[in-house]
């Protein structure tokens, strides 16, 4: 599945917040408060997968989303615990609140057919962690720049995509 780019991200760069947890550096990314990124449905989350491999992150953007779908904050490259407890984590700079998290897995090459055993597992399992933590995991996009693929449209029988945003 590959959807053409649109731009979501700001045009004026804004500096993300830089961390250091031991020896993991990553840093945190606030969406300028006067041009809102909303992800109402897939195709705006598909744009966004593709925008993000201009910020500064290597493997991994954890979004962080409220009740409308509209981003907070995005996590590039945080340590693993972050990324799996998001919803208990004490986040600098954090102020706005999430429920929604969508995680963007930035890979060298993205393949198409379906989902690896180990990629439906891995989505499952983080799914049921943010919903633990009364986090909705709406997605796991894979993607290389070029191509993206949708963990929860290929393993989920009812993803939270085709359910709508709160107005």
């Amino acid at each position: 599945m590959s959807y053409s780019s649109r731009r979501r991200l700001p045009r004026r760069r804004q500096q993300a917040l830089q961390l250091q947890s031991d020896d993991h550096c990553w840093s945190i990314f606030h969406p300028d408060p006067d041009e809102p990124i909303v992800l109402s449905g897939f195709a705006e989350a598909a744009a966004l997968a593709f925008d993000v491999v201009e910020l500064p992150a290597q493997h991994e953007i954890v979004v962080l989303l409220d009740e409308r779908r509209t981003v907070t904050a995005m996590l590039l490259d945080p340590p693993a615990e972050v990324g799996l407890l998001v919803g208990m984590a004490e986040l600098p700079g954090i102020e706005a609140p999430f429920c929604q998290t969508l995680c963007i897995v930035v890979e060298h090459h993205v393949g198409g057919g379906p989902p690896s055993d180990d990629e439906r597992r891995g989505y499952f399992a983080l799914r049921r962690a943010h919903m633990a933590q009364g986090l909705l995991l709406l997605d796991v996009i894979l993607t290389d720049g070029d191509t993206i693929r949708s963990l929860a449209i290929a393993c989920d029988p009812d993803p939270a995509w085709f359910d709508e945003p709160a107005a």
